[in-house]
């Protein structure tokens, strides 16, 4: 009767694998992201005052893809949380209205920052749950090493609604995006109170965006071309803290090309929100990136841009030129000064002279290459 027991064997190990390898599948799903930067931002002349401060950011998370979990194939869980000790350095020495730098904020921030799921079917994607609006609409990929948060988002809808889906907050939305690499047609629904996502959601108002974008070859290089409007509607009572009840559209084309063995990147932007309710009834800016100057450092960037916001109701527009430079330091270690001239900051102070030293670190890229298994 031996041939009784690997028969018995053999019928429990077929009918506990599955499950097994659907464990380990499920588990090899999952990946780490943990990120964080400091800096030192500095007002040499001009703006509200000579002075510096700091600013220390945090996110980390994990992300669960199904496809690489072997479950099914399309979708995704995100998980962020967000935390950002800012300086001010607007509010304290500079003045200005389009800010100095990408991670300071008007709070101090310790908060879940995104929860949701996302789900590809085909040339169609939707995701769910908390979102960042701007991760999606209004970005420009060849302007995202300039520090000046006016090329991540434009002041025509930062400025005027300082409550909305942006960094650093999130809310509650659903968004779709039907196409793929060369035309993308995007639409998004989301609360317009981000600062308090879970506050009334559905009578606070909502910040509904539609974006297309068309991408393509164009001679020896690569184009992007973006439309974009948004359509803010809320709760009068919230429009003092969170900005009107508003709309207002944005454009960007990007061009991408290898010449000289240095890969290149222009870029030109534009919005406007002119109705009279509107801080910033109109911006513009401009802008160049060059890569591949030291071939052993594929990731070293340098990066010029000016950036100018109409300002209603002040003397004159507020220009930014600004210069900066990314090193690679190690894995996942990166360095970045910055230095940044500001015309008329607020519209009416004296020019400004900021310089910016910032460290960030991937610190899974970082803990990997130390030989930690993640």
């Amino acid at each position: 009767m031996r041939w009784y027991g690997w028969v018995m064997r053999l019928a429990l190990f077929c009918a506990v694998w599955p499950k097994v390898a659907l464990a380990a599948n499920f588990w090899s799903g999952f990946s780490p992201h943990a990120h964080f930067a400091g800096e030192f931002v500095g007002n040499f002349a001009g703006g509200l005052a000579r002075g510096g401060t700091g600013t220390a950011y945090f996110d980390g998370g994990l992300d669960w893809d199904s496809t690489a979990a072997g479950a099914y194939p399309g979708g995704k869980f995100v998980l962020r949380y967000l935390a950002v000790d800012t300086g001010e350095p607007d509010q304290l020495y500079v003045g200005d209205v389009q800010g100095v730098s990408n991670l300071t904020t008007d709070y101090n921030i310790s908060r879940l920052y995104k929860l949701y799921y996302r789900q590809s079917l085909g040339p169609v994607t939707a995701r769910l749950g908390l979102l960042n609006a701007n991760d999606y609409f209004d970005t420009v990929g060849t302007a995202s090493y300039l520090l000046c948060p006016s090329y991540g988002i434009f002041p025509v809808w930062s400025s005027n609604l300082p409550g909305s889906s942006t960094y650093p907050f999130s809310s509650l939305g659903a968004m779709v995006a039907l196409g793929g690499d060369h035309h993308l047609l995007e639409a998004g629904v989301f609360g317009a109170d981000a600062m308090h996502p879970y506050r009334q959601p559905f009578t606070h108002g909502a910040l509904m965006l539609l974006q297309y974008t068309q991408a393509g070859k164009l001679g020896a290089g690569d184009y992007t071309i973006k439309l974009g409007a948004f359509r803010n509607r809320q709760n009068a009572q919230l429009a003092p803290r969170l900005g009107p009840q508003t709309s207002g559209f944005f454009g960007a084309m990007e061009y991408r090309f290898d010449a000289l063995g240095l890969n290149w990147g222009g870029f030109l932007v534009g919005g406007g929100a002119p109705k009279p309710v509107n801080a910033v009834p109109w911006y513009a800016g401009a802008g160049l990136r060059v890569k591949n100057w030291f071939p052993n450092h594929p990731d070293d960037v340098l990066s010029a841009g000016a950036s100018r916001v109409s300002l209603r109701g002040l003397p004159h527009a507020e220009t930014n030129y600004e210069v900066t430079g990314i090193f690679a330091l190690g894995p996942g270690v990166k360095l970045q000064p910055d230095l940044q001239v500001i015309v008329h900051p607020g519209g009416q102070l004296p020019t400004a002279l900021v310089g910016i030293l910032r460290v960030d670190i991937d610190l899974v890229q970082w803990a990997k290459s130390q030989g930690v298994a993640l």
